[in-house]
């Protein structure tokens, strides 16, 4: 066996690995709510946070050291504020994605290589901002069909009388048409 398919063996079984624990884990967050009063932009991480904590602890190590290395981009994603100090930087859907991309991970709706169970995928809903650090617009693939997205590990505000009064962890279907895969805007493996 040669040196070249010996490595690329084991990069792949590597992936597998990292995308079957990412897998297990968001199963785990499965039912994970915030309590009342819970606040996106000053309480730390927590379940609700589903591809952070599913990633855990290689993603927020990764996230931070890339910061050090790209402050000003940061910044200019999110201001002078932005910086893991701030506990919504790791919460943050365009942190993550802009760290994806950096590390050449990130991939667009409709790119290739096509999406898997394992990876995370990003969704912008058309009533929120880039200032918006709610944590309901990234999760973790669940099932694919037909190299789409069918079905994600996902957290989803808890409504009293319309008001959001929380957070909770949930599976949801994708079909296709529906607000949800009309929202989904990318996915990645996590390095």
């Amino acid at each position: 066996m040669s040196d070249l398919f010996h490595d690329q063996t084991q990069k792949n079984n590597a992936r597998e690995k990292r995308r079957a624990h990412i897998l297990k884990a968001a199963h785990a967050l499965v039912g994970a709510k915030t309590s009342e009063g819970f606040d996106p932009v000053h309480d730390q991480l927590c379940a609700v946070d589903v591809v952070m904590v599913a990633g855990a602890p290689w993603l927020q190590d990764g996230l931070a050291r890339d910061y050090i290395k790209d402050e000003a981009g940061y910044k200019k994603i999110g201001g002078s504020a932005n910086s893991p100090a701030m506990p919504y930087f790791f919460r943050s859907q365009h942190n993550l994605i802009h760290y994806l991309k950096r590390k050449n991970f990130y991939i667009p709706r409709g790119g290739a290589p096509a999406p898997v169970p394992g990876m995370v995928c990003f969704f912008e809903w058309e009533d929120r901002g880039r200032f918006n650090f709610k944590p309901d617009r990234s999760g973790v693939i669940l099932k694919t069909d037909n190299n789409t997205v069918s079905q994600v590990v996902l957290t989803r505000p808890v409504l009293d009388a319309g008001k959001t009064v929380g957070y909770r962890v949930v599976r949801l279907k994708v079909v296709e048409g529906d607000a949800m895969e009309r929202a989904l805007v990318g996915y990645a493996d996590l390095p």
